[in-house]
């Protein structure tokens, strides 16, 4: 795999200028969009509609006992 330096030389830098400016707007576009997706497992979890949600580790210990329970029978 290319490095970066390697693919700028060989690709971006014979590029006209309008070209260059484009592809600079394009990777700040996608850079913006993934920061605004990214989430703490927190906040995936405060998210979650149809998911529980434990309020201590007893309460997550009980739930997976129960459910390995339900495996068995």
């Amino acid at each position: 795999m290319q490095n970066a330096e390697t693919i700028y030389q060989q690709t971006i830098l014979p590029l006209p200028k309008s070209e260059k400016l484009q592809l600079a707007a394009m990777i700040l576009q996608n850079l913006t969009n993934s920061e605004k997706n990214t989430q703490s497992a927190y906040d995936l979890l405060q998210n979650l509609t149809d998911e529980k949600v434990f309020s201590s580790a007893k309460e997550v210990d009980e739930n997976l006992q129960a459910e390995r329970e339900s495996w068995d029978n």
